[in-house]
């Protein structure tokens, strides 16, 4: 199949997902009931700042909808499953609610040089106050709040708006239950898409819509979730709009699933199936990864260590379209975002800021840009499959069960290994781990992290380790790191400070950091780290590792 022609299908299994977040509870969002403003006036719609026909533009899905540790952070009650693939730095801050995590996300924006954040809005008129669905509402006034901070200081992004369709199935759109999903031919049905519409751009200032000659831009998702429509749809959306915005029409872009003709049309998908060229529109993503997400089978598309998305880019400026829709800033549930993540810190900022300049200039990319391109594409890495269902842990762990067994949940102590030799044993009736002589004088135990979890990565995860202390030689640990000298050190980078022993005859707890952690299977045997001991024998009763800094890292 041919990029252009990608239809996105949404699985059944994914749209049980979206229901259950927005039907979980029923309690409101507030005592009071979301009210929303009316339409803005005649003056402040002349305050309104557009890009012209022919102005390179670059666009991105601002999913907003985070936070912690109740909106969309965790699959479960206990909040001991993530469901993302990637995390936030400092997660414990982010909240749709915070003008200061809203104002820190469109400064990366900016310094990625993306014009326009494209609000993830899943808004249905009348349900706001639902609980899942009042983040679109709830979340708009800080974001308001923290672009007029930035453009009062010098340049904001602007704002338009990702029409999230999903809340057209019928347990989104209406409070009665049983009804079928939302006709966009009929006049009620029309009216609830509209007004879907018409809402967002009553909460944001028309000084910061991101308009094409004056029309605020409204992307599309997909028209499955619709039981039917027509153009007649965009028509009552074009009337009615202008109607109640001084005669201004939104600049429509669409997806290939929509039937009626509008401004422009783009596609969802290009994380995953690579570029998707539309009219005047062409959509970018870095990758696909969405096995966190429970009962979701989809494929994956490895980043390729950023290979994936620059040769996307090279496409996209050899195209040289009106405007490059990035899929997607900040959906980390499915590995597409560029935003900073703890797995690849700002890798992605700084690549999306090299061809933004270019793109904006017009100017294509120099022949050794394909060759470094290429490159990467040639001698990147692809992920391993294998231990997806430790995808969405906060930590993985190996221990020795209570019948002597190792029990491997996503972190498995290699074997066969010949200088990473050991034995189960026990040691004061707790089963554990000795280490056995090798082929040297120094004792090793190797460990491998199941890849979906943590493969490639730049953060800096954890360690924990429950050991014996026994001897008094510290215990080492040296991991696979993202230093490039080409040495073998990088392979076996020491962290610090190492685990002290004091022969003490007691089992002990420490933490280790692994800044700048690569964990590419390069040490002996596929694995990623390893425990050092320069003499005495090591015993060893837990190893937990996590992705996210340890205070994080609670089961």
């Amino acid at each position: 199949m041919r990029i252009s022609e990608f239809r996105f299908q949404i699985p059944d299994c994914v749209r049980t997902c979206l229901i259950a977040w927005a039907l979980a509870g029923s309690a409101s969002a507030g005592e009071k009931p979301i009210a929303i403003p009316p339409p803005p006036t005649a003056e402040q719609l002349a305050a309104i700042r557009s890009f012209g026909a022919e102005e390179p533009v670059i666009a991105t899905h601002y999913f907003y909808w985070y936070r912690w540790p109740d909106e969309h952070f965790f699959d479960d009650a206990a909040h001991s499953d993530t469901a993302l693939r990637h995390h936030f730095p400092n997660q414990r801050a982010v909240s749709f609610q915070s003008g200061a995590w809203h104002q820190r996300q469109m400064r990366d924006l900016l310094a990625a040089g993306i014009d326009v954040a494209l609000c993830v809005y899943w808004g249905a008129p009348n349900q706001y106050d639902k609980q899942g669905l009042s983040f679109s509402v709830l979340g708009l006034p800080p974001l308001v709040t923290a672009v007029d901070e930035l453009d009062h200081a010098g340049k904001a992004p602007r704002i338009g708006m990702f029409y999230d369709t999903s809340t057209l199935l019928g347990g989104l759109a209406y409070k009665e239950p049983g009804r079928g999903n939302v006709d966009l031919r009929t006049d009620e049905g029309k009216d609830i898409f509209y007004r879907t519409i018409r809402d967002f751009f009553c909460q944001i200032p028309p000084r910061h819509w991101a308009c094409i000659d004056g029309r605020p831009i409204v992307a599309l998702y997909d028209a499955s979730f619709a039981a039917g429509h027509d153009q007649s749809t965009l028509e009552y959306t074009y009337e009615h709009f202008a109607r109640d915005f001084a005669g201004r029409r939104p600049f429509i872009v669409t997806a290939p699933s929509w039937a009626f003709r509008a401004d422009a049309k783009a596609g969802w998908g290009a994380a995953l199936n690579g570029p998707i060229t539309g009219e005047r529109v062409l959509q970018i993503g870095p990758g696909y990864d969405d096995s966190p997400v429970p009962e979701r089978t989809t494929p994956t598309r490895d980043r390729l260590a950023g290979g994936f998305y620059a040769a996307s880019w090279l496409v996209a400026l050899q195209a040289k379209p009106q405007m490059i829709f990035i899929e997607t800033w900040s959906e980390m549930h499915e590995g597409t975002d560029i935003c900073e993540s703890v797995e690849e810190g700002r890798f992605y900022i700084d690549l999306t800021r090299r061809y933004a300049e270019l793109f904006k200039k017009r100017q294509t990319p120099p022949v050794e840009e394909y060759a470094k391109v290429l490159t990467v594409l040639m001698n990147g890495q692809r992920s391993n499959p294998q231990g997806r269902e430790f995808a969405s842990w906060l930590t993985l762990n190996c221990h020795v069960d209570a019948t002597g067994k190792p029990a491997q949940e996503g972190l498995r102590l290699c074997g066969d290994i010949a200088d990473g030799r050991f034995e189960i044993t026990e040691q004061d009736g707790v089963p554990c781990v000795r280490t056995q002589p090798g082929v040297g004088t120094h004792q090793y135990l190797y460990f491998d992290v199941a890849d979906p979890y943590y493969y490639d990565h730049h953060g800096s995860p954890s360690v924990r380790v429950t050991y014996f202390d026994e001897g008094r030689e510290p215990i080492e640990l040296q991991y696979d790191s993202t230093d490039d000298t080409g040495a073998i050190r990088d392979r076996y980078k020491p962290a610090s400070p190492p685990s002290a022993r004091d022969d003490s005859k007691a089992w002990k707890t420490a933490v280790v950091q692994l800044p700048g952690a690569r964990l590419a299977n390069r040490q002996n045997g596929g694995a990623d780290f390893r425990f050092l001991s320069r003499g005495h024998e090591m015993l060893i009763r837990r190893v937990e590792f996590s992705k996210l800094p340890d205070e994080y890292a609670t089961r």
